[in-house]
């Protein structure tokens, strides 16, 4: 019986596919389904250890999971606490639920999303997303009562938490209580660094004597979990009202940032010498040396309060470096006419001379053969015709060399150890020559 409803059936697709004038019916190739490979497949293969196939399998998933979890948040917000990917120790989309039968839940959405069916673990927990958040606001809004704090923290869905990160948790938490306050049970407050716990959440305004009994403000910022990071380089100097500032060569020293340090920096100060010691008591800048940091500029400060005898702007201090690494220089290259490239890096020691003929070999400032590492203050004048190197610093231009001269450098040999990022920024050929400060003559 079986085998005749088989033969009927192919006698209607048959006579189906036969048109009414008895054309030969047209032949329709149709396409498996297949999964297209992902561009980003092999460098994800990569990084997870991998193979490539398993990793084009992984990302196919991905829309299917931000539909999924997108459906759960909209129908689910009684229940849901978060979903989240494990790729290890094997390949997993984790859904969380508080309150009910997970399982249950979730059986209708796999009909959505079948594919999902063998990758999806529910897990239990106390507090739903919707909880979690609002936890947070809570959190976030008795923050703004209290005394000006660096405080951050978010919302941990596989942790089933919230998290607050602070200096001191002890003196947090007691300042909350003080204020009559009481954080929501599933808020965990933790420290910035668990191994130097500061004595406050605060900035602060410390004051200093100089050897010559002149007072020296050092503003410290409140501990930060993260800072900006641009960058600042210049010289470190003692203004006459006692403020630290960063100069660089291109801004009056009535321009120049004041610096507000870390919680836990200090002063060390002996007879004329003044030394930034970072927490761990490490030279990171000392007045009237070059010094390179992190952070952000601005033009107001709220804490720690400011003397008026040190206005703004402010460089907001993010990371620094030992002095010793500092010590390290930079190169910075900027085009200098068509297809010409300039180095130019701090002023190189005078230990030596070069003398040659100044020209441009292979788009690079070369004499008798070394490329040039000009230092600060000396540039490239692209509008004179034949080009010049010329001094330009405090409102005064002149020129220096002109290509073709026969110049004398004063310096020394130089390689790419002895600057940073070398090889990312140098594309001419050596050996190389940094120069050292050069001056216009007289």
């Amino acid at each position: 019986m079986k085998e005749k409803m088989s033969l009927i059936l192919l006698l209607i697709i048959l006579l189906a596919a036969c048109s009414p004038g008895g054309a030969e019916p047209e032949l329709v190739e149709t396409a498996v389904p297949t999964t297209e490979p992902n561009p980003d497949a092999a460098a994800f293969a990569e990084s997870m250890g991998i193979s490539q196939e398993e990793a084009n399998a992984r990302l196919a998933l991905q829309d299917s999971i931000g539909e999924l979890q997108a459906d759960l948040l909209a129908n689910e917000s009684d229940s849901f606490a978060g979903l989240w990917i494990e790729h290890e120790p094997a390949y997993k989309v984790v859904v969380a639920f508080a309150g009910v039968d997970g399982e249950e839940v979730i059986r209708p959405y796999l009909q959505t999303y079948p594919q999902l069916s063998d990758v999806i673990e529910i897990r239990s927990v106390l507090y739903t997303l919707a909880e979690l958040e609002a936890a947070q606001r809570e959190a976030f809004d008795i923050v703004a009562h209290l005394e000006p704090m660096s405080i951050a923290g978010g919302v941990d869905v596989m942790e089933n938490r919230v998290f607050m990160t602070v200096g001191n948790p002890e003196l947090f938490l007691q300042a909350v209580a003080d204020a009559g306050y009481e954080l929501p049970p599933m808020v965990a407050v933790e420290p910035i660094d668990p191994e130097n716990i500061p004595e406050s959440n605060a900035g602060g305004l410390d004051e200093y004597t100089g050897a010559d009994g002149q007072a020296i403000y050092f503003p410290r910022q409140a501990p930060a979990v993260a800072g900006m990071d641009a960058l600042l380089e210049g010289t470190l100097v003692l203004d006459d009202n006692g403020c630290l500032r960063v100069q660089h060569e291109s801004v009056s020293l009535a321009e120049a940032p004041v610096v507000i340090w870390h919680y836990d920096f200090s002063l060390e100060i002996e007879g004329e010498t003044i030394t930034v010691l970072n927490g761990n008591g490490e030279p990171v800048g000392r007045v009237g040396e070059w010094s390179r940091m992190g952070g952000g500029e601005s033009s107001a400060i709220a804490e720690p309060e400011m003397p008026e005898a040190c206005p703004g702007p402010y460089w907001i201090l993010g990371s620094i470096e030992t002095m010793a690494e500092q010590a390290i220089p930079d190169i910075y290259v900027q085009p200098a006419g068509n297809a010409i490239y300039y180095f130019q890096s701090r002023p190189a020691a005078a230990d030596d001379t070069l003398s040659g003929v100044l020209v441009v070999a292979d788009g690079c400032f070369q004499v008798a053969g070394y490329t040039v590492i000009w230092p600060p203050d000396v540039w490239p004048d692209e509008d004179a015709d034949p080009l010049q190197i010329v001094y330009r610093k405090d409102d005064v231009e002149a020129p220096l060399f002109t290509l073709g001269d026969e110049v004398t450098l004063p310096g020394g040999e130089k390689t790419a150890v002895d600057y940073r990022f070398f090889d990312n920024k140098v594309d001419c050929p050596g050996p190389f020559w940094g120069v050292a400060a050069l001056l216009p003559s007289e």
